[in-house]
């Protein structure tokens, strides 16, 4: 996927710690994916956000200096496809309640930290670089995703799971994808007359009995064993989590199949 390995690194972090700067790259994010704009239009996602401000935050001199230094030592850890597929990412610190604390990213090379501390996490920062680089690459990850019995899905879901679902900012132009043809899994807050964005249950749809289940379905179980069910949110989300602990995931029978289709130099 995407270019040819060498030994060179394209890779190159900015710390984005101008809050202008911040303010006006979020800015053309929010035109590409609409994200804030979604969640303001839907009365469950405005509700669980309404306390929480998605703006840049300052950053004290150390952290700045201690972020630079970090993602500049961290090139070394991470794999031969990131270095080589990606070019420049912006790191920006947002208050600290955005998102209810979650890293994420947004359109198309921007990584958010609510809490800058969570940068220094290799974990962290390897799953936040694989969902920009599934925002970049989409048509190869398409087929990526094919390989592990994913495709996207344009079916409708009963209103008592359209209504509840939390909205992601890493899923938020492609949400719903079908697992071999019969389960779409889908974030619902977990408390529908308090949602929390950090709150959800994973639901299950069947597409032809048309139900569905909080417990993980065991075609799923099997092919990803060991995911937290918070990973089966999304196909996106299920391949950040094996790609960025390949140590833990590695005997996984998907693992195994997406490492055949995107080649060893992901993990290596």
């Amino acid at each position: 996927m995407g270019n040819t390995p060498s030994n060179h690194s394209n890779l190159t972090f900015h710390v984005v710690s101008n809050k202008s700067e911040a303010e006006h790259r979020l800015t053309e994010a929010e035109k590409k994916d609409f994200y804030l704009e979604e969640c303001f239009d839907d009365p469950p996602n405005a509700k669980a956000r309404e306390k929480l401000s998605y703006r840049p935050n300052s950053f004290r001199v150390h952290e700045e200096q201690s972020a630079a230094m970090y993602v500049e030592s961290a090139k070394q850890r991470l794999p031969k496809r990131l270095l080589m597929d990606l070019k420049d990412i912006y790191l920006i610190q947002l208050m600290p309640s955005a998102d209810d604390g979650m890293p994420h990213t947004r359109p198309d090379n921007i990584i958010c930290f609510p809490d800058i501390s969570q940068l220094f996490s290799i974990i962290t920062l390897k799953h936040e670089l694989w969902h920009v680089h599934q925002r970049i690459y989409q048509d190869l990850w398409l087929s990526a995703f094919a390989s592990i019995g994913w495709k996207p899905w344009k079916g409708s879901l009963p209103d008592r799971l359209e209504q509840y679902r939390r909205l992601n900012p890493d899923t938020i132009d492609h949400p719903n994808w079908v697992f071999q043809d019969t389960w779409v899994p889908i974030p619902i807050f977990r408390n529908i007359t308090q949602p929390k964005v950090s709150d959800v249950d994973i639901c299950f749809y069947h597409v032809f009995e048309r139900y569905h289940t909080k417990k993980i379905p065991s075609e799923l179980s099997f092919y990803f064993s060991g995911l937290p069910t918070i990973a089966f949110e999304h196909p996106r989300e299920i391949t950040a989590y094996l790609l960025a602990e390949p140590e833990k995931y590695g005997s996984s029978k998907g693992f195994k199949d997406l490492l055949t289709q995107i080649g060893h130099i992901s993990v290596s």
